[in-house]
């Protein structure tokens, strides 16, 4: 009798034991389910008609999450009001006569009347920086960031694909459609709600190494295009064409004028003949939360393994601050330090605006909240350390080279600012 009890009891904490794991399990499931959810950028657009559409935003038909970039040009740069006439001529010579960045005619326009140049200046944005969108006609838009501050950005030179487009959304009622901008009275952004699921997709993430250039983890762009699970690697091995979802695959290599492609299964295919697996491929992009977006190129990739996503990444909206103007210091050559809020090559006020620059193929798309400090090391490269311990070095833009045109620094509200020429700089350490 004692033993039929011992058995039942045995039986019954085994069968509880197996209920927990099944529990927990469960909630693992639904913890990556909310994680994946919380990736993609989420809000309500309001039409001029009056109705308001709300889920998950793709913006036009490539940015779904909020760490990719809003692209655009800045209406004006208000901190070229503060050169001198001797200091603009040195900064033309600098670039090279007819290749100003400033773009300055001193003979007609003279910005020491407070009259500066409208020249366009880049304007990158992660999504997660901004609080709403509002078009103004068919090339122009409000930006207004989470702090309130509002830019006017433009998509006048035809680069710019952010603006004038459609939005779509996914609507859990209706599906997914696409709005045109002209019906688009402002589209406003905020966190998806916990029980929210992907609506266009479950995100590929994973690690890739590149080799010496190093080990990346994040969201993933295949091909600079596939981001979903769902999506389709094609190639073709002796057998014939091979169409293979992104969800049954563990990891991809490089190999030859091909992939090696292993499955979860432990099936192992050799693919080659499509632009997915050949030389013709045009990158693996990978969104990682603490240096940005960086874009590997076929010839520094090596492998990407397939995995599930961090429960503790950093990639939804609320983990995305409120912007702060950029601050620091700058020690000159001379051993001068002067600290204040930064004008980065006259053009990047705000810790959210990204510095670009290469190692080699590779190239990085990097917030400057992620930067802890820039070293100039010759006419054509720096030194980047990011504030989670990786040091870069990084050429091949002007934000790292000799065509900076230079910082100032503002030590206090009322005061003047300096300016300091890139030439001049030893080190750039950011608060």
């Amino acid at each position: 009798m004692h033993s039929k009890q011992h058995k039942g009891q045995q039986l019954m904490k085994n069968i509880l034991l197996v209920v927990g794991v099944g529990i927990g399990l469960f909630i693992l499931m639904a913890e990556a389910k909310a994680q994946n959810a919380k990736a993609f950028i989420y809000g309500e657009v309001e039409t001029v008609g009056g109705d308001v559409y709300k889920g998950p935003i793709r913006w036009g038909t490539d940015e779904v999450y909020w760490v990719e970039l809003f692209n655009a040009s800045k209406s004006s740069n208000d901190f070229l009001k503060y050169l001198s006439k001797r200091q603009i001529e040195e900064l033309n010579r600098q670039q090279g006569e007819g290749s100003s960045w400033l773009g300055l005619d001193l003979g007609v326009l003279s910005i020491w009347e407070d009259k500066y140049s409208r020249t366009e200046h880049q304007f990158d944005i992660q999504f997660g920086d901004i609080k709403s969108i509002e078009p103004i006609g068919r090339s122009k838009a409000k930006v207004q960031l989470k702090n309130g501050v509002v830019f006017e950005a433009s998509g006048n030179s035809g680069y710019y694909t952010d603006i004038g487009g459609s939005v779509v959304v996914f609507d859990f009622e209706l599906g997914e459609f696409a709005i045109r901008w002209d019906r688009i009275k402002q589209v406003r952004f905020s966190e998806a709600p916990a029980s929210t699921k992907p609506g266009f997709g479950e995100p590929i993430y994973g690690k890739v190494n590149a080799g010496r250039k190093g080990e990346f983890q994040g969201l993933i762009q295949w091909d600079t295009d596939e981001r979903f699970l769902d999506e389709i690697l094609n190639g073709e091995d002796r057998d014939g064409k091979k169409d293979i979802p992104f969800r049954s695959i563990k990891r991809i290599k490089r190999r030859g004028s091909g992939v090696e492609v292993l499955l979860h299964s432990g099936r192992n295919f050799y693919l080659t003949g499509s632009n997915d697996v050949n030389p013709e491929n045009r990158g693996v992009v990978v969104f990682d939360p603490e240096m940005g977006r960086i874009l590997i190129p076929w010839r520094d990739f090596y492998e990407l393994e397939i995995i599930e996503p961090q429960t503790d990444w950093k990639l939804g909206y609320s983990d995305f601050p409120n912007p702060r103007g950029l601050s620091g210091t700058v020690v000159t050559i001379e051993g001068d330090e002067h600290k204040g809020l930064l004008a980065y090559d006259l053009d990047e006020a705000w810790e959210f605006e990204i510095l670009d620059g290469n190692d080699d193929d590779v190239s990085y798309q990097i917030p400057f909240r992620h930067i802890k400090s820039i070293i100039p090391k010759n006419y054509n490269y720096s030194s980047v350390i990011l504030k989670n311990g990786k040091t870069l070095l990084l050429g091949g833009g002007r934000d790292v080279s000799r065509e900076n045109d230079g910082i100032l620094v503002f030590p206090s509200r009322n005061a003047q600012p300096i300016y300091i020429r890139w030439s001049k700089i030893d080190q750039v350490i950011f608060d």
